[in-house]
């Protein structure tokens, strides 16, 4: 790795860890400060948001370093970078029917054509990422077969006890009902997919890789919780509350998974091997 790119990897993860203690201190302060609808509530949500946008750029950045969308690990990556600015666009439509409109968000609104227009893309990154930990191959294994359909089995069965076993449908409401369900079952495919390649990932690279798809598990988890407490607990929403806490630490981790991502990618020298990786 030569000085420059040195440099610019411990400069973004350093503005990052910055902006993300700044942005959680600030968070810490309106919570002590009980305070539910004033301007910095607002102010906070449309500050925050934009975390998802810096990691968006960071993922654009990185998937270029890895081939973009000529290698397996570059459309992973650029499926991420898509993913983040779509959740930049859910917020900031969320925040403009809040604070500039000042009416209460509807469900769904415009807003979820950002957050729910992620899962896809959400999706295809975790694919992509488990057949270059070598999916593919592994899942000829036994061991790795039972990964493959005990994992996903898992976390839709966790995703229909916890939120839809009592679910009351209402014919009058199919987009509701489809959000409803497509949220946490949707999420519960990419979390599984990627704690797949989570599983392979041990021979990738040397294993180098293996704590970057996992720091991508724990922001994919993250994000899940989230939303999940979002849409089943909405009454107890508010700009600023526990919910855009849980958001932040989710577009965070979403971000040092992508620096970690172009790191390796720097160490291994990219691009100019790019072309003989999966």
């Amino acid at each position: 790795m030569d000085k420059f790119a040195k440099k610019v990897i411990v400069s973004s993860n350093s503005i990052s860890v910055f902006l993300f203690i700044a942005l959680l201190v600030w968070w810490l302060y309106i919570f002590v400060g009980k305070t539910t609808d004033a301007p910095i509530n607002h102010i906070f949500g449309l500050v925050y948001g934009g975390f998802s946008l810096w990691g968006s750029y960071w993922a654009f950045s990185t998937a270029n370093l890895w081939g973009g969308r000529k290698s397996t690990m570059g459309r992973a990556i650029l499926a991420l970078a898509i993913g983040l600015l779509l959740q930049g666009f859910g917020q900031y439509s969320f925040w403009f029917y809040n604070y500039i409109l000042k009416v209460a968000v509807p469900y769904p609104s415009i807003s979820d054509l950002g957050y729910f227009g992620t899962i896809p893309f959400y999706i295809y990154s975790a694919i992509q990422f488990a057949q270059a930990s070598g999916a593919g191959f592994s899942l000829k294994l036994f061991k790795n077969r039972l990964y493959a359909i005990i994992i996903p089995l898992t976390m839709l069965a966790i995703s229909y006890f916890l939120f839809l076993r009592n679910y009351t449908f209402d014919t009058e409401e199919i987009l509701t009902t489809f959000f409803d369900f497509g949220y946490p079952l949707g999420q519960a495919i990419y979390i599984s997919i990627a704690i797949l390649a989570y599983s392979l990932s041990q021979k990738m690279l040397g294993g180098i890789m293996k704590l970057r798809i996992m720091i991508l598990v724990a922001a994919f988890f993250t994000q899940y919780l989230a939303d999940y407490i979002f849409i089943y607990f909405s009454d107890l929403y508010f700009p600023a509350s526990f919910i855009d806490c849980l958001y932040l630490i989710a577009y965070f981790t979403m971000t040092m998974a992508v620096l970690q991502l172009r790191s390796v990618a720097y160490h291994i020298s990219m691009p100019s091997q790019v072309k003989n990786l999966p």
